[in-house]
């Protein structure tokens, strides 16, 4: 196959429903035979669609066009192998977009609260949530309460005032309360270990995740805090992956084994 021919035949797999796709590929099927014109008119005679027609049209002239030896089934093989393959990939790696602010348009977006809380209620074995800021968010604090009750491991990378210059003016305890703070495992960049710019001041701890069974990832820009989850413009991917979630999960493990993250005494 050229490279035209397998973009078109991409492009059919890609853009008609499933239901139209299979009903494409069992009339090829049945057809067994080469191309012909007769074979193209009633090929699009089955499809109302404009714009399905027209992507299919390109496949049929692209396989005419092609002189190669390929039969319709072959056409019709190729045609489900890579809607298998689009949908495979589609199934490991899936993104949404994740959003704190005004709407103003019709792009489908989830508000940040909600994902985050709907990543905490479907936690089955382990959760790790990493913040600058924790602060004021009631309902996520009890949501974390119920995922530990059910026999979560939950753990918390946080900034603290101790360890954060002044940065950050309430911990883990104050933010989530002792129960969370007391029932989990919190962990802490301390200072010593931080690197200094050349006026003296450390880094912060300014990254935002969250973790499920390493199979979810959320990345924000929000902080753990009432303020981000509703009031502020923040945005972020809630990422359907178990290869980047494990990856993340596995990087912070490091930073805990080689002792960069500290379990807060």
């Amino acid at each position: 196959m050229n490279s035209k021919l397998l973009s078109s035949i991409h492009r059919v797999a890609k853009e008609l429903p499933p239901i139209a796709l299979n009903s494409l590929a069992d009339f090829l099927e049945e057809s067994a035979g080469s191309y012909s014109e007769e074979l193209k008119a009633r090929v699009l005679s089955q499809l109302p669609n404009l714009n399905f027609r027209r992507a299919v049209l390109e496949l049929l002239e692209d396989w005419h066009q092609a002189s190669t030896n390929l039969d319709s089934q072959s056409i019709a093989f190729a045609l489900r192998s890579t809607a298998y393959a689009i949908a495979s990939a589609h199934s490991a790696l899936s993104a949404e977009i994740v959003w704190t602010g005004p709407d103003v348009s019709n792009i489908p977006v989830r508000k940040t609260e909600q994902v985050l809380k709907q990543l905490i209620q479907e936690a089955q074995r382990e959760l790790t949530i990493v913040s600058f800021a924790v602060y004021k968010v009631p309902d996520i604090a009890e949501a974390l309460i119920a995922a530990m009750d059910r026999g979560v491991h939950l753990r918390i990378i946080a900034e603290t005032p101790e360890v954060g210059e002044g940065k950050v003016p309430f911990g883990v305890v104050a933010g989530l309360g002792a129960e969370v703070a007391q029932r989990s495992e919190v962990f802490i960049w301390e200072k010593s270990k931080r690197p200094k710019g050349k006026d003296g001041k450390h880094g912060s701890l300014h990254m935002k995740c969250a973790i499920a069974d390493g199979n979810n990832l959320l990345i924000s820009s929000a902080n753990l805090t009432g303020y981000a989850l509703t009031l502020n413009m923040e945005i972020g991917l809630l990422i359907h992956s178990q290869s980047l979630a494990s990856c993340v999960n596995n990087h912070i493990n490091q930073l805990i084994h080689q002792d960069v993250f500290s379990l807060l005494s």
